[in-house]
């Protein structure tokens, strides 16, 4: 018996020879999918090729009357054999041919969908299913990347809402991408899981880029920074740049008005604080070395300024001791019954007002003999600063003209 595939001679009983039955076994169970869609077309080639044969076989007796025709009867199925042989081998091999081309295109289009190339795979599956329409793999194949393929467009249009400012849209898009993602495990889907979960960055990062511009204290940009700092990715880094850098010129400001205020401590405190967020803020530093030189600056001035008025003060306690009364004129009479009446005037200098005053008057001859000294008060009792004073008394049993002077002043300071 001849082998149906190759020709060659078989086994008794054996329609396919051991060469050939061992090629088929190890073309493997997607070979064996894709040749169960063909094995009716080689049963049907073999069909009719043995019918043919039949009928070469059935016109050899007519040409037998012959006789140099009956010496090579026996010659025409033999060639019949070696045709159908030939047709056969090369059925199997263009099949064969196919089934790799279909192999290596369902290869190509599971490496595009891994890679998130779900277009380009779905056009490699479409044109193997061209070629085999009733392999399930790839139908099923197919049905998975299609659903990646509208997930990833999905995620594309919520990207293009959030970019245009549609958040309310975007963040729509993107819950329900999720909530169909959570269902699936496939491999295919990697790529979906890793871009749905850029878009929720992409999202919560621009939800606090939309709020910066309300924040005007650096509490709550510090909120939105720690906020900010747990996402990664370039957009969540730029916004983070940008909160601090708000934050820098925050504290910026408010440490110059503290320092108008002369409050260098907390313009100090509001700097540091920025630079804690901003370590590398060049204006920040700058300004600290600039709040610094001008504390020291204020603090000397401040010292020196106390110095002068503690000096002032003494100097003023001093002159309010010892030169609190100026004395504006003293003046002697002498009257007919030979007394000296004495009369006067002061003002008091003082920087404070002043109470019970008494003036000390030396009386002398006018041959500068001494002559005696008395006490007298100064009314009112109480001056005021600025206030004048006034006194008199007499000085009895003078009996001569006498010149007096004021020698000395007592005071009180209120």
């Amino acid at each position: 018996m001849y082998c149906h595939v190759c020709g060659t001679k078989s086994s008794p009983g054996d329609s396919t020879c051991r060469k050939c039955r061992t090629k088929l076994k190890d073309s493997g169970s997607t070979e064996e999918q894709i040749w169960a869609e063909t094995a009716v077309g080689l049963e049907s080639g073999a069909g009719k090729a043995v019918n043919q044969l039949s009928r070469q076989q059935q016109s050899a007796p007519e040409q037998s009357n012959n006789a140099q025709g009956r010496a090579f009867s026996w010659i025409i199925p033999l060639l019949l054999a070696a045709v159908m042989g030939a047709l056969l081998t090369y059925y199997y091999k263009q099949e064969m041919g196919i089934n790799a081309e279909v192999k290596s295109l369902h290869q190509q289009a599971e490496q595009a969908a891994l890679e998130g190339k779900y277009k380009v795979a779905l056009q490699l599956l479409d044109t193997a299913l061209a070629k085999r329409p009733n392999y399930n793999a790839l139908v099923q194949d197919r049905q998975i990347t299609a659903k990646a393929f509208n997930m990833m467009n999905q995620l594309n249009e919520a990207s293009t809402s959030l970019k245009t400012g549609k958040l309310s849209a975007g963040d729509k898009t993107i819950q329900a991408v999720a909530k169909v993602l959570n269902e699936r495990k496939e491999p295919v889907f990697a790529k979906v899981r890793a871009t749905l979960n850029n878009r929720k960055v992409t999202l919560a990062v621009l939800k606090v880029k939309k709020e910066i511009d309300s924040l005007t204290t650096v509490e709550a940009l510090a909120e939105k920074l720690d906020t900010v700092s747990k996402l990664k990715g370039n957009e969540a880094e730029a916004v983070e740049k940008q909160i601090v850098d708000k934050l820098a010129g925050l504290s910026y400001k408010q440490a110059e008005q503290q320092v108008k205020k002369k409050d260098f401590t907390a313009a100090l405190q509001t700097v540091d604080q920025g630079l804690s967020y901003a370590p590398e803020n060049e204006k920040l530093t700058a300004y600290r070395e600039r709040v610094i030189s001008e504390k020291k600056a204020f603090e000397k001035a401040e010292a020196e300024r106390i110095q002068l008025a503690e000096q002032q003060a003494a100097e003023e306690d001093l002159k309010n001791r010892t030169s609190a009364v100026s004395i504006v004129n003293v003046e002697a009479t002498l009257d007919m019954y030979g007394d000296l009446y004495i009369s006067g005037s002061m003002v008091n200098n003082a920087t404070r007002p002043i109470s019970s005053v008494t003036v000390m008057i030396d009386i002398y001859g006018t041959d500068g003999t001494y002559l005696g000294q008395t006490y007298v008060d100064v009314y009112p009792s109480w001056l005021d600063v600025g206030e004048e004073g006034f006194f008199e008394t007499y000085y009895y049993g003078v009996y001569q003209e006498a010149e007096v002077s004021v020698v000395n002043a007592t005071w009180y300071l209120e």
